[in-house]
């Protein structure tokens, strides 16, 4: 598995991390941020952007295309309504909140910004608006500005789980390591039962190439919550570590649960190559390329198992006498 393969699926093991999908809400509303994506956060933020769901359901001109409305053409009158209902309720920082999602999601960042700065302003203990701001920054490419605000997310508000996450990846993108491991330090002394700690800091671990500790610590979070995400990460590392019987019985007990996981069958397939069984090796990659035939990524990783076969076979008739 090559260093592509090895860092390509790292940004999906992270629990909490800059823009996510966000699924549907109650209300059936998607409410669109960037051309694909949807801010994502748990408990009060999600309900805020289910509030204003509802409030855009409710207000929907007959433009709207079934359950998926979006912020612009037609639906401009159900952003407005909801302007309108939130200048009525400055102290409401749940509308407010959806307000400000919902000016994003209509391309208007900075009107959303000015929504979350007025937030924090009435309520500086509001983590919730301080964690946008964080991610309206790094919407700008302002990674110290996003570093800033979830530093003040997490001073307003010290329970707030997906803030520590947030901060700890920001000081990582930055540079800066060893503050993203005191965060996530942090994190754990507070929470010890919160898993995506662990994995984040084992996540930090892997991109120091620190195989030691993150198996360590991935291990601590496996026997809290042994998602699939945290066993392709242990996988990984038992092949850094050419534990090579170990990866094979963590990448098979994956593909038990769920026979289309493509990192797993890409593990499995380079945990056989490393002991030179191509076949088994090959046989893999093309049972991952017919689950996803148009994934490039999987075409290169077969050439480079039948490039690895060949130099194989090639070494053993210039051994022979």
């Amino acid at each position: 598995m090559n260093r592509r393969w090895i860092y390509s699926f790292l940004p999906v093991l992270l629990i909490v991390w800059l823009l996510l999908s966000i699924p549907p809400s109650s209300a059936g509303v998607t409410i669109p941020v960037h051309p694909q994506d949807s801010f994502d956060f748990d408990g009060t933020a999600e309900q805020a952007i289910q509030y204003a769901s509802a409030y855009l359901q409710r207000h929907a001109t007959e433009g709207a295309v079934g359950q998926q409305l979006r912020l612009r053409g037609s639906s401009k009158d159900a952003l407005d309504t909801l302007e309108r209902q939130a200048q009525l309720a400055p102290t409401d920082f749940t509308l407010q909140t959806a307000l400000g999602v919902a000016l994003y999601g209509a391309s208007r960042a900075k009107e959303a910004q000015r929504v979350f700065e007025q937030v924090v302003h009435m309520n500086p203990s509001y983590a919730i608006g301080h964690c946008y701001l964080g991610y309206l920054a790094h919407y700008e490419k302002d990674l110290n500005g996003y570093v800033k605000h979830f530093e003040q997310a997490i001073q307003a508000d010290p329970t707030y789980v997906p803030a520590y996450n947030s901060l700890a990846m920001g000081y990582l993108v930055i540079g800066y390591s060893d503050a993203a491991l005191r965060v996530l330090t942090q994190g754990i002394a507070r929470f010890p039962d919160e898993t995506s700690f662990f994995s984040n800091r084992a996540y930090i671990y892997v991109s120091q190439e620190r195989w030691e500790a993150a198996q360590e610590i991935l291990q601590q979070a496996i026997a809290k919550q042994p998602t699939e995400h945290n066993r392709v990460l242990l996988g990984m590392i038992l092949l850094k570590r050419q534990e090579y019987e170990r990866a094979r019985a963590v990448y098979t007990s994956i593909l038990e649960a769920n026979p289309k996981s493509i990192v797993a069958l890409a593990g499995l397939a380079e945990s056989y190559k490393k002991q030179h069984d191509h076949t088994k090796a090959i046989a893999l990659i093309e049972q991952a390329i017919a689950i996803e035939p148009a994934n490039k990524d999987l075409h290169d990783e077969l050439r480079e198992h039948q490039e690895a076969y060949r130099n194989w076979k090639n070494q053993e008739k210039s051994s022979l006498p």
